[in-house]
């Protein structure tokens, strides 16, 4: 990804981590743009939705999935503080 004038290769950390914060329900934005309904697991890392999931890695760390797949789940009850989140 491009970030402040230069580019970086991100890597989603693997290992076993638990949510530990939540972001707005709705859009969150920042440095390397929006994050639809984040929530945290390691540090700035989070699992959120996104209009934009291209066909290749283009992730900066985080686990990117729909928008419509981040609001079922969290609709389901099954991204809560200190649910259990696996990365392989």
């Amino acid at each position: 990804f491009y970030y402040s004038g230069r580019w970086y290769t991100a890597v989603t950390p693997s290992g076993t981590y638990r949510i530990n914060r939540y972001g707005s329900n709705g859009w969150d934005y920042g440095a390397l743009g929006g994050l639809w309904r984040p929530r945290y697991f390691n540090g700035g890392i989070a699992l959120h939705g996104s209009n934009d999931i291209p066909a290749y890695p283009a992730s900066h760390g985080c686990c990117r999935m729909s928008c419509a797949a981040q609001d079922f789940l969290i609709g389901s009850k099954l991204l809560y503080i200190g649910e259990a989140v696996s990365v392989y």
